[in-house]
């Protein structure tokens, strides 16, 4: 299992390139569990973080058909899902 990590703060453009790695370890039939931390303040705006998260999800879909494994789940630092290839 690969991870891929998120932050609160990433541009579309990072995203994009979060993706793009992702998708090479998908293609070698790794799953990949996305991760995002939320520290202080980001904790609040959940929504906001989910959003993002969802997000790199549809760049993703994208390139690659993907399986979601396990569902956008709250941990207590922050946010986790696990995908892999159809």
């Amino acid at each position: 299992m690969k991870v891929i990590r998120l932050s609160f703060k990433m541009s579309e453009h990072d995203l994009g390139i979060r993706a793009k790695q992702a998708g090479k370890f998908l293609k070698k039939g790794d799953k990949v569990r996305i991760e995002m931390k939320l520290r202080g303040r980001e904790k609040a705006l959940k929504d906001f973080a989910k959003e993002k998260v969802q997000n790199f999800v549809e760049i993703l879909k994208q390139s690659v058909e993907i399986r979601i494994e396990k569902d956008l789940k709250k941990e207590p630092r922050g946010l986790t899902m696990i995908i892999s290839k159809k």
